[in-house]
């Protein structure tokens, strides 16, 4: 219904547009959007959860202005389902950026192609999605596990690096190769501390540190000399 000169807007193919009815058909929509003539192309309606194909007997509505569309030349139409949500596209391929965001995938979900052969795929952040294949895609939606902080440390300028935010002296000089029990590990002091001699039952907590802890290894007839 036309409401004078008001002017309701929507976006298409990533654009805004706008039209003077709240309540147009897919062809008015199309055409007010400068896709002419309407009947060649397909209208493709973004969803709460993916995409919906818009036949000419549907009426939209473009009340709160927030209507988000897609017009492709009339053709094949392809579908792909996200967490058994449809999504609804006119390309054989589509931005996985894209369906990401039609399927509502959080930032720190990973997005798994549930292929049968040969195996489920993570998909990448970016790139290309393709879908000409026959059938219905199924995609779903897993917690990515969180980053591994890894801490480096230094003995005698050997670079080592563990998962653990804390280790005793014995788990550290159990990784150096031919390790005298009778030398002391000396772990230096960072900016005015002491340095300070790691026994076996020692923790030494490597979060929070302002620097990378280096130890040294001191023979036992050097250390403590005058």
């Amino acid at each position: 219904m036309s409401t004078g000169n008001h002017h309701f807007s929507f976006r298409i193919n990533d654009r805004d547009a706008s039209t003077g009815d709240r309540t147009p058909s897919p062809d008015q929509l199309l055409g007010d959007a400068g896709f002419e003539p309407a009947d060649d192309f397909v209208l493709i309606q973004r969803t709460a959860h993916g995409t919906a194909v818009m036949s000419s007997d549907d009426s939209l509505d473009l009340g709160d202005g927030n209507a988000e569309f897609y017009a492709f030349p009339s053709g094949r139409i392809f579908e792909l389902r996200v967490n058994e949500h449809s999504i609804f596209w006119g390309s054989e391929e589509i931005d996985i950026a894209l369906v990401r965001k039609l399927g509502n995938v959080p930032d720190d979900d990973d997005l798994v192609w549930m292929r049968v052969d040969p195996g489920n795929e993570t998909l990448p952040r970016q790139g290309k999605f393709f879908l000409g294949t026959d059938g219905i895609e199924h995609l779903r939606t897993h917690k990515r596990p969180p980053a591994q902080h890894i801490y480096r440390y230094y003995v005698d300028s050997t670079e080592f690096t563990t998962e653990h935010a804390q280790l005793t002296g014995a788990q550290i000089t159990a990784r150096l190769p031919e390790w005298n029990p009778e030398n002391s590990l000396v772990l230096e002091g960072q900016g005015s501390e002491a340095d300070e001699v790691i026994h076996p039952t020692t923790i030494v907590v490597f979060e929070g540190r302002a620097s990378e802890a280096r130890f040294t290894i001191v023979p036992p007839a050097t250390f403590g000399a005058a």
